[in-house]
Formats: C-alpha cells, structure tokens, sequence
C-alpha cells in the first residue's frame, strides 16, 4: 500500500469520526453538545457468550458531570457486573488536538437474547445505541468449515477464468468451475462500518466477528488513541472455536499470513500495517497460539530486525520461537511435501516460503525466471491439501480459510492474465479439496466467496495480430471485437490441467477497469508483473503512465485523484457457493457480517454452554 493512500486513509477517518459525531446530535444542540461514540456501534449484533469490548468516547478535557451510561435503563456497571477502565488521549492534527476521554468495560460476555438499549449522556449530548443478541439456532451437523476466499474476486473474474480454461462451443460452455456446481449460491454486501466500499481487513474481519468493521481495522472497532491496537476488540470466529470447542485452526494463503484476511483471524487494530502485523504474529505466540496451521508467505515478519529484509522493529527471531512452541517449519514445498508424507503428521504446522506473498501461478509455471528468489514454492492446491489432514486429526472438527491474495495484487496492477491464472488455481484448490473432503470428512460446509470486487469486466476480444499491425490508437481501438464480433478466444488446454497451453494466443479478452490511472493496454500476457505508471517524483504524490509498460497500448485516461497509483476495489456485490452441511444459510443475499451466524449455525456451537475439553 502506498504511503499517499495511508496517509489519506488516516486523515479520512479522523475526519469521519467528527463528521458522524457531530450528525448524530441535534442542530439545535451541536453547539454546545460534547462529541461522544458508542463502540459496538447501533445496530450491532451478537450471539450469546461471545466476548466483546464496550467503550464509550467523549471529547472533552474531563468527563462531564452529568456522565452517565445505562443499559436497558440500568447504570451500567451494575448491569454488566464489572466496573469500567478510564483512559484519556489527544487526537488530531498537531497545533489542532481534541482531548478524548474513554471509559471501556472489557471482555465482556454476550447476555441471553433479546434487544439491549445503551443510552449514554455527556454534557448535554444524549444518544443511544441499540444491540441485538441472537438466538442461537440449531446445529447443521458440520464438523468442520472450510472458506474459500478469492481476495478481490467477483463473478465477471470467475467468467473469465471459466472461459479461458474451459472455453465454449457453439455458445455453450464446455464445463463449469468445481463450484458453480454447489448447490446453494448467494450474493454477500461487503460495505465496510463508515465506506460503500471495503478493504480486506473490514471484509474478512466482518466474517469473522459478526460486526462491520471500519477499512484497515480487524477484530475491532476503531476510536481515535493514537495507539491503532487498543481499541475496543471483538472476539473471533477462530479465537470463539478454539476456546469453547476446541477446535482447530488454519490458515493457508498465498499472500503474506500476517497481512489483512489472514490476521481477521487472530489480529485486533483498527490498521494493518507493519507495526500492527508484528504486532499480531508476536501476540498470537505469546498469548498462547492456536492456530494449528499457517501456511503462506511473509516470513519477513518473523526474522529479526537485524537481518536482511527484516520488517520488525524487534531482535525476536520469531522462527525460533514458533519452534520452541511446537510448531514444525518448512520453507519449500519439498520440505512440505516430506512432512506431509511423512509417517506422522504434526500437529502445528508454519510453512513460510516467501519472505513477502508467494509468486502469482504464471510466473511460478510460465515465466520461472521471475519467481527466481523462491523457485520452489508450493501452490494454493499444494498448501490446501497439506493443511486439510493435518487439521483434520482433531475430533473436534477444524476452520481453514484459504485465500488467493494474488488476485488482488494482480487487479490493483491491472493485470487480468495474472488474475485469471490465479482465479484458475483457485479454483483448482476448491476442487481438490472438495473431493477431499467427500473422502475424509464430509461433514465439512465449504463456503467460497471474495472480500471485495474491482470495476474489472471483459467487453469483448482482440484480433492480437489486427492490434499489433496497427499504426496508431484508431487502428487499434479497431482490432477490438464487440458483441456480434466477439468471437471466442483461443486459448486451448491440450493437455487436460485446466490451464492454458500458451497464454501468447492470436485472440485475447478485451478486459476494462472501472478505476485507474493514466496507463496503457494491449490485451496482451505480460512476461513479467505489470507496472503500469511510475511515480513523477521522489514524493510519490502524483503517478504518470509507465512508458516501458504496453507501449504499443491503448491510452487509458486516467479516473481517479493524480496520486491513485492503481485500481481500487468497488462496491459490487460478490458472490457466495456452499456445499455440504448449514450451506442452505448462505443461498441468498446477505450482508458479509452474516458469515459468522452462518458458520456458528452450521456447526451449532453454543458459547454459553460449551467449553472446550
């Protein structure tokens, strides 16, 4: 992520905060009402026996005197049973500082269902927030859950990558992918808690907690502190598992495991950069580690700060440390086949084989020369089988999520043969561990869905040899087919693998982003990872279009602020396929939050009764 993009994001949601806050008090109050926010927000929903942080944030030198918080009409300490921590900080631009005063109940539990009003008063400003605790509903008989995670996937990327690596006859498509085959498919809102449009830590933090969540923030609601990893905090679907059934857990990703949708799992901030994940993956150990298995890349944040390529800010060598914990490491895929192969299987399991996020599936099987660093690295079929029976020894049941995070890099860098290729893999893992599944576990509910979408579509194909004979921008934008002339692209699969033979093919996917920069496009497989602009000085605050990149493209005018360097995700909605037990919850359109009621309900865990042996 750029540090522009960071910067803007910070200042944004400070200025949010304010925003919200001073809307939410009458206009005839605002002048002397003081600003207060309610964490979990109105609206919120909760299951019984989850734990949840409650916080009440006023702006002002000194609480109130007239400061009061009642729940359901009582004060609130009696209601929850527990007495509330105070805190005070300053936000805000320096020279321009708000004092903030907190008072936070911590660890609470969900009560019995039913609807729970919170009103609280602070010099003269009165608002309350309205929370509902769920029924439980009954169990569908699933063991285990396995999701599925095409990280900026949405349904025009999945055409495509059907169409590329199955093709078409006389109109028809000549096979579907493995899970358009489910048989219950639904559409899932990804709005983030302040945004139309979400991240992957607000997306994979609402799966995992049952409560929207702010861009950049996992397991929490975001106040103002200037410490991004103390605010009011949410318990986990995977921390909720573990602790009342104890049940395992996995991650096998080929992005960085620390990063946005990995640590939704395990990791509580309002921000998901380089302190916030060295945070994680060191809290996660001393805490007392329960997740079973990661798989994925960025070992960068487990190796000291004095070492080559190091991210932390620390000498922990985390590597060590994770092994002393019990936990077997393998760094190539030979060492992972070798332990998977082996006579007994561990029971924790890091593989980390990049020291960022793995290399995309073209160039680790079509262009080596750029995955040169890591040669041999697993792929997402490769991690997802390996994970599977090592999770599976547990009676108990197990969660995995596994997540395609190159589909993302790949559509930020407008670059859709990359994203198609790792589409395909991703499909490729769904299918393999479905039949696994069916012959290991098939009380296993599989859910695949994505966090997000881009503006990417494909609007026709491209006569490759009309487009590169042609003398300027006309007679390119000519050799573009449209409707009736978009005749199928020749891509061929000679030898059975679901993936092209060539990806140098005489006709093409004409593919269009709905945000972008100033770049250019040739349709055309890119040997080595895009980089369509490059910055236009040292800032890095205005981006231009990088000459050496397609220079025999179309001109791409760009649509978004001169410092976006890439495409940004869009509001669609994305879809959801489910197969195997509580997989009737997800067939039909839903908010993102819901996937925690949904997996809670497939496996029917009750929190206030369960504890875990």
């Amino acid at each position: 992520m750029s540090k522009t993009r960071t910067v803007r994001r910070l200042s944004s949601l400070a200025l949010l905060f304010l925003m919200l806050i001073v809307i939410s008090v009458p206009l005839s109050a605002q002048e002397e009402a003081v600003p207060l926010l309610i964490f979990p927000v109105d609206g919120a929903q909760f299951l019984p026996g989850t734990r949840f942080d409650f916080q009440i944030e006023v702006h002002a030198d000194a609480l109130p005197e007239d400061f009061s918080v009642t729940v359901n009409g009582e004060d609130a300490a009696t209601f929850l049973g527990q007495t509330a921590v105070e805190s005070s900080w300053m936000f805000g631009d320096e020279g321009d500082e708000t004092p903030a005063q907190a008072v936070t109940w911590q660890q609470l539990v969900s009560p019995a269902p039913g609807e729970y009003i919170v009103e609280v008063t602070a010099g003269g400003n009165t608002q309350t927030a309205t929370w509902t605790v769920r029924p439980l509903e009954a169990g569908a008989g699933a063991r285990n859950i396995i999701l599925f995670v095409a990280d900026g996937g949405q349904i025009p990327l999945f055409t495509a990558a059907r169409l590329v690596s199955r093709g078409q006859t006389n109109g028809v498509a000549n096979d579907s992918l493995s899970f358009e085959m489910f048989e219950e498919i639904g559409l899932s809102r990804t709005a983030a808690l302040y945004s139309v449009i979400t991240d992957s830590a607000a997306g994979a933090s609402a799966w995992m907690t049952g409560h929207k969540a702010a861009v950049a923030a996992t397991g929490s609601y975001p106040n103002t502190s200037p410490d991004t990893l103390d605010d009011p905090r949410l318990e986990t679907f995977a921390e909720l598992i573990v602790r009342t059934r104890g049940m395992s857990v996995g991650i096998a990703s080929n992005g960085d495991v620390t990063g946005a949708t990995g640590a939704a799992l395990y990791g509580h901030a309002r921000e998901r950069d380089d302190l916030e994940r060295n945070a994680f993956i060191a809290a996660h150990l001393d805490n007392g580690p329960f997740i079973n298995v990661i798989l994925g890349g960025g070992s960068r944040y487990f190796i000291p700060a004095s070492q080559d390529g190091s991210r932390r800010e620390d000498e922990r060598n985390l590597l060590d440390e994770y092994q002393s914990a019990g936990y077997s490491l393998v760094q190539t895929a030979t060492e992972l086949d070798a332990i998977i192969s082996g006579e007994t299987l561990p029971t924790q399991l890091l593989g980390l084989f990049n020291d960022g996020g793995l290399e995309g599936w073209l160039d680790v099987n079509v262009y080596p020369e750029n995955a040169e660093d890591y040669p041999d690295q697993p792929g997402l079929v490769e991690m997802t089988l390996a994970a599977l029976p090592v999770l599976n020894q547990n009676p108990n049941g197990f969660f995995l999520m596994v997540e395609d995070d190159y589909i993302d890099s790949a559509l930020h860098v407008l670059d859709t043969d990359r994203a198609i290729a790792n589409a395909i893999e991703f499909e490729r893992a769904i299918a393999a561990a479905y039949e696994w599944t069916q012959a290991n576990a098939p009380d296993t509910l599989i859910v695949v869905t994505a966090d997000h979408g881009f503006g990417f579509d494909v609007y026709g194909t491209v006569d490759v040899e009309a487009f590169n004979a042609a003398e300027d921008n006309n007679g390119r934008l000519d050799a573009i087919e449209l409707e009736d002339e978009a005749l199928p692209p020749t891509y061929e699969d000679g030898d059975g693998d679901y993936y092209p033979d060539t990806w140098d093919v005489s006709r093409t996917l004409a593919t269009t982003f709905g945000s972008h920069p100033d770049y250019t496009e040739d349709f055309q497989v890119s040997p080595s990872e895009r980089e369509p602009v490059v910055p236009v000085d040292e800032e890095e605050n205005e981006f231009i279009d990088n000459p050496d990149d397609d220079p025999n493209g179309i001109v791409q005018v760009e649509n978004i602020p001169i410092d976006g360097e890439d495409s940004y995700h869009s509001m669609t909605d994305v879809p959801i396929y489910a197969t195997g037990p509580g997989a009737d919850f997800f067939g039909r359109v839903i908010e993102n939050r819901e996937f925690f009621f949904g997996m809670m309900r497939a496996i029917g865990l009750d929190p206030l009764t369960e504890t875990a042996p």
